[in-house]
């Protein structure tokens, strides 16, 4: 048994988001393009047999109980470790929360693989999705990272092209936005008649991309923007600041803008940051998780 670990967990972008319809069991099918960026929390995790769960973090405002996705991933992985399965978790948080780029979902991964590891488990990537769906829609996808497209609530992951070398500034202002608000006030009638994605086509754009700019949309625009008037102004000016992309990531109130140019990207997050939001410049990343013993 593997005790300590150190874990690199990354945000992630949706390049697109179509929300298709409510499902009977209450969720939305949807289709997604997730991005992995390097904007990264750092975990020690430190796995320990008596069953006790001790969750600490820089952010004072992310819970450290039960409603902690870290601590719902270790509870979960009891099934296959036994119940005296416990850890002591710091979490150095760098990614904002309630921002659309999964902070939390990320966390949660990283447990999973930690626990995987650490107990010796050799369960296969399945069984962990099957897990980390349980937890949270984006969950499976962190398993993995990368550029995925991913089908259903989001678990059902297909990969794509991965992005050449550009750089993503991140804006997250000083709004927090609830998912399920988002998702209860969908209008399907901005939503209906979509097309469905064809993965041969969405790798061909992927590959071209950023020397030719995407056309993606975020179907949550239309009911984030008008409601929040900071968020739809925001986008506004990141898009007239000619990027190769710009959009809302998730059900926000994260945005992101796409350049080619790391030094054009910084400047602009200069000017953003004056406005009072929290940014960040940042390159595509293969990866969600790293995992190493400490």
């Amino acid at each position: 048994m593997i005790e300590r670990f150190t874990a690199i967990s990354r945000a992630k972008v949706n390049l697109a988001l179509q929300v298709l319809y409510k499902r009977g069991d209450g969720f939305h099918e949807i289709e997604t393009v997730f991005q992995s960026v390097d904007l990264r929390d750092e975990l020690d995790v430190q796995l320990r047999n008596d069953g006790e769960i001790l969750i600490t973090c820089t952010d004072p405002d992310i819970p450290s109980g039960e409603s902690n996705l870290c601590h719902k991933a270790l509870r979960l992985m009891r099934r296959f470790a036994g119940k005296g399965l416990g850890a002591t978790v710091h979490i150095e948080k760098r990614i904002p929360h309630s921002a659309g780029l999964g902070g939390g979902s990320s966390n949660a991964a990283a447990m999973i693989l930690a626990v995987n590891a650490g107990c010796d488990l050799g369960l296969p990537i399945d069984t962990l999705e099957s897990v980390a769906l349980e937890i949270g829609s984006d969950v499976p996808f962190m398993l993995h990272g990368g550029t995925m497209l991913g089908r259903g609530r989001g678990e059902r992951l297909s990969r794509l092209e991965s992005l050449k070398r550009c750089y993503f500034l991140i804006v997250k202002p000083p709004v927090n936005i609830s998912s399920r608000w988002v998702y209860e006030n969908i209008n399907f009638r901005l939503t209906k008649n979509r097309y469905r994605f064809n993965l041969k086509r969405l790798n061909t754009v992927l590959a071209r991309f950023p020397k030719v700019a995407l056309s993606f949309k975020n179907d949550l625009e239309n009911v984030v923007c008008p409601a929040f008037p900071l968020i739809g102004g925001l986008l506004d000016q990141l898009l007239s600041c000619d990027p190769r992309f710009a959009s809302m990531s998730g059900s926000g109130s994260a945005l992101f803008a796409v350049f080619d140019s790391e030094a054009k990207a910084s400047g602009l997050a200069e000017r953003f940051s004056i406005k009072g939001c929290f940014t960040s410049v940042v390159e595509p990343s293969p990866r969600a998780i790293d995992l190493r013993p400490s």
